[in-house]
């Protein structure tokens, strides 16, 4: 909780703040997850004393890539008593009747997490009021119905939203849930990003028959880590004459692609360093463990002693692995080891592990002589 959450439940009546403190703490919306956050703290009293005595407040949640505005109206004099509810002033014909909210009919005062089990409740209402709502527009109730009936994608992993204000219908929002699985990613690329595993996509209509239509990736920390980035993430455009059937499978296609590049550079990483210890492992000093990008050896040729260090790419074998001589006895101007990069040397990334651990063998004897050479006259003893 913030300090601006705490600061919001001190204006509320201590005799209905534990229904806020358990909404604010405990809430997870819809297909984001989304916290609900409460603002506008008022009382219904004309005695209304500032900063304790709140009984009504305003709900923002998150919807279809929206923010939905509630009020709620307790009554401090009657804390006992179920809330009321007011609806956004664009949502005036979404009017559930009481008798069909189970929650509120079954209003218990004593447990802390009933406001938020009416808010569910509601919220789910809230989303089949919407999904009618797409059904009075033929080219909406296609782009939906074909997309939950056709494909992997399902009602329960779409929020759609229609803004309607006077005669004006739009924008549309679509959020989509994509069914990509991320479980195959390798731990150490989200072990410093805990948290779910989500890709989901909003894609915004201007109007129901509109051609600008704008799509927007929205991937959770841990799985933007593991595939290298947002910049490494674009999406296509929306086709003028496409439709969600065919663009948000290929969407969720594109990442799926992402997840197993990934997978499969790991494992090429983890085939490379196993070849080089299977062939150097006697003369190994360390390597990583986890990510497999580096590792290093303690060589020594016609009595001279070197250090040669590997720092494979994390798209490796797309990209070529950089080699290093390092001297044990000169230092740089700077004083520190004296250090001979290669970037570029014979490579092909469709050769096997085993073949470049021979080839680097076969690069390192063609080139220790003139290193050797190098760092004698290049730097200084340490």
């Amino acid at each position: 909780m913030n300090h601006n959450d705490y600061d919001v439940l001190l204006g509320i009546s201590p005799d209905i703040r534990q229904f806020a403190e358990t909404l604010i703490e405990h809430s997870c919306f819809g297909i984001c997850g989304g916290k609900a956050r409460l603002t506008d703290v008022r009382s219904g009293s004309v005695s209304f004393i500032a900063g304790c005595e709140g009984d009504r407040f305003k709900v923002l949640l998150p919807y279809a890539g929206q923010t939905l505005t509630w009020e709620v109206i307790f009554d401090k004099y009657s804390p006992e008593e179920s809330p009321d509810f007011i609806f956004g002033s664009e949502d005036t014909d979404f009017s559930p009747d009481i008798a069909d909210i189970k929650t509120l009919v079954d209003w218990d005062y004593h447990n802390p997490y009933a406001l938020l089990q009416v808010i569910e409740e509601l919220l789910r209402m809230y989303k089949a009021h919407q999904e009618r709502i797409v059904e009075a527009y033929d080219r909406l109730q296609f782009e939906y119905s074909s997309l939950v009936n056709q494909s992997d994608i399902t009602s329960q992993h779409v929020e759609v939203h229609i803004l309607r204000f006077e005669s004006k219908v739009g924008p549309i929002s679509f959020l989509i849930r994509l069914p990509v699985d991320f479980t195959r990613i390798p731990p150490f690329l989200s072990k410093d990003n805990p948290g779910e595993d989500s890709a989901i996509l909003l894609i915004s209509f201007l109007s129901p028959s509109s051609s600008k239509i704008t799509p927007q990736l929205y991937l959770s920390p841990k799985v933007e880590h593991a595939l290298g980035g947002a910049a490494n993430l674009r999406i296509p455009a929306f086709p003028s004459d496409g439709c969600l059937l065919d663009y948000v499978p290929n969407v969720s296609n594109l990442l799926s692609n992402k997840v197993d590049q990934v997978v499969a550079n790991f494992e090429k990483r983890k085939e490379y360093i196993a070849a080089f210890l299977s062939h150097f492992g006697r003369s190994l000093l360390e390597y990583d463990a986890d990510a497999f990008t580096k590792i290093s050896f303690l060589f020594e040729w016609n009595d001279f002693f070197f250090i040669f260090l590997i720092d494979l790419p994390q798209f490796f074998p797309q990209e070529q692995p950089e080699f290093k001589f390092q001297s044990i006895y000169h230092q740089d101007a700077k004083r520190k080891p004296f250090i001979q990069p290669f970037g570029e040397y014979p490579y092909s990334p469709r050769w096997t592990g085993n073949e470049m651990a021979q080839r680097a063998k076969s690069f390192i004897l063609k080139n220790i002589s003139d290193f050797q050479k190098a760092s004698v006259h290049s730097g200084s003893l340490n």
